[in-house]
């Protein structure tokens, strides 16, 4: 039998979100622990709203034959729909703070068991690259959680599908998500992703809302020219790494948050930043108007 841990517990195990000297706690989520540790991912999504994510994933294996920089949105899309339908998803981070401008109280750092790169295709420069930067593929194939298990908490957790409101109980803050969605689509619908951008992108809408910004595009924006990696834009903005590493995903989510609050403060605090909503880099396109011209094409 599971125990779960109860609300005192919780609380007392998570830092407080006001004190910034607190070191941020990362949890690691194995088979073993899921479940307890999915009571309190549970607990920090009804207290902690804002959320930050990361994934980690064996590179790609199906490359355009334009250069990224010419490809449209679709054209996009479609490579990132080869190269996830056909890899596996490796971790996924999650960071949890109480209120726009807190630290993370909390991130989580799920580990899959689904890759084997034995026996998976793969990017062979991404996974060396993962294995340099800590990742241990042995333990995660023997001692990870099954993708369907971590798909099916996940759904019952209140951090998807917050229903047919405008508004969502949960605010998503990413950096440059088009594959992290990508796969958590994936796995949330239990098979490959749609057809077409538009279809794709409504189903991020349905399970994780409107409040999802893309910090690389807030960057993109920017009338200063800002790094394009995580850890370059976290290193101009004087963003700490306050646990973990990079290129693993917990702690990547963690710095994800940090540089969101920084760029949001320092170079969008007349306009803020709800212009941004929705939006994913490189797959910029309005599904409202589609839905629109689509709602008015059928009647």
């Amino acid at each position: 039998m599971t125990v779960h841990p109860g609300p005192a517990a919780m609380k007392a195990g998570f830092a407080n979100p006001a004190a910034a000297e607190s070191k941020l706690q990362i949890r690691q989520v194995w088979a073993h622990n899921l479940e307890a540790e999915f009571a309190w991912i549970q607990h920090a999504q009804e207290h902690y709203p804002y959320v930050s994510m990361d994934t980690e994933f064996p590179g790609v294996i199906h490359a355009p034959s334009k250069h990224h920089a010419e490809l449209t949105p679709p054209e996009r899309y479609a490579s990132l729909k080869a190269n996830v339908d056909a890899l596996h998803l490796i971790q996924v981070g999650l960071a949890f703070a109480a209120t726009a401008d807190s630290p993370p109280a909390v991130a989580f750092e799920i580990n899959l068991r689904e890759f084997d790169p034995r026996v998976h295709p793969h990017g062979s420069g991404s996974v060396a690259f993962l294995a340099d930067s800590g990742i241990d593929f042995a333990r995660n194939r023997a001692d990870g959680v099954d993708a369907r298990d971590f798909a099916s908490l996940l759904m019952g957790s209140g951090l998807v599908c917050p229903g047919d409101g405008d508004d969502s109980d949960v605010t998503w803050v990413t950096f440059h998500p088009a594959y992290d969605f990508g796969y958590l689509v994936r796995l949330l619908t239990g098979r490959h992703l749609p057809d077409t951008l538009p279809e794709f992108l409504r189903l991020v809408r349905v399970f994780f809302g409107n409040e999802v910004y893309d910090v690389k595009h807030m960057a993109s924006r920017c009338r200063h020219w800002l790094p394009g990696s995580l850890d370059g834009l976290a290193d101009e903005l004087g963003v700490k790494r306050e646990a973990g590493r990079s290129h693993q995903a917990g702690s990547d989510s963690a710095v994800t948050w940090g540089a969101f609050r920084r760029i949001r403060d320092k170079y969008f605090v007349n306009e803020g930043v709800r212009g941004f909503a929705g939006v994913i880099h490189g797959l910029e396109f309005d599904l409202d108007l589609y839905l629109a011209a689509a709602g008015d094409e059928n009647s």
